[in-house]
């Protein structure tokens, strides 16, 4: 018996996006210092959620009403490999310690430690010399809350691991209106 195949139907713009090519752009609301571009292994928490408030209405106690209540923005986390000369997210959770301390600003003439985070999903395939951006999560006013290092054992053979905790104030999904190129995320992307 012989079977048919027909070309398939799936195409570039029908594929989901792939979650593996990312990069992630922090902006200091200070101006100090300036922007910087960083490199993780995986960013999680993109996500958040709204509590519903229940009330009853005067007359019609038989069954409750709901209505929107505040937003809970999940922290995110990111993971990365411990780099020799690269201090940013250390010199970050440093700045936070220093102001809630009272020592003044870590970097002279910052204003704030929060900063706004887009984290921007790049396309794949790579068609063109620069990778246009499919998605971006942009992230208010986050600043981080925790950083950790994975365990030191002289009988293992792994990496160094930090993993750097923030909270924030929202997250502002969007995703490209076409599956056709899109802004070039240009030669800073990795």
């Amino acid at each position: 018996m012989t079977v048919l195949q027909t070309p398939s139907l799936s195409t570039l713009a029908s594929d989901p996006l792939r979650n593996f090519s990312w990069r992630v752009r922090f902006t200091p609301l200070g101006g100090v210092p300036k922007a910087w571009i960083g490199g993780f292994m995986t960013v999680s928490g993109l996500g958040g959620t709204i509590d519903v408030v229940s009330y009853r209405q005067g007359g019609d106690n038989v069954s409750t009403q709901n209505m929107p209540g505040t937003a809970e923005w999940q922290p995110l986390v990111m993971t990365t490999g411990v780099l020799v000369g690269r201090q940013k997210d250390l010199n970050w959770f440093k700045q936070v310690f220093q102001v809630m301390q009272g020592t003044g600003p870590f970097y002279p003439g910052a204003t704030d430690f929060r900063c706004t985070i887009d984290i921007s999903v790049l396309a794949h395939p790579v068609t063109g010399k620069y990778r246009a951006e499919k998605a971006k999560f942009h992230v208010y006013n986050a600043w981080p809350i925790g950083i950790s290092y994975s365990d030191l054992d002289a009988g293992a053979n792994q990496l160094l691991i930090e993993q750097m905790t923030l909270t924030h104030g929202g997250i502002d999904p969007q995703v490209a209106p076409t599956a056709g190129a899109t802004e070039a995320a240009g030669p800073e992307t990795h």
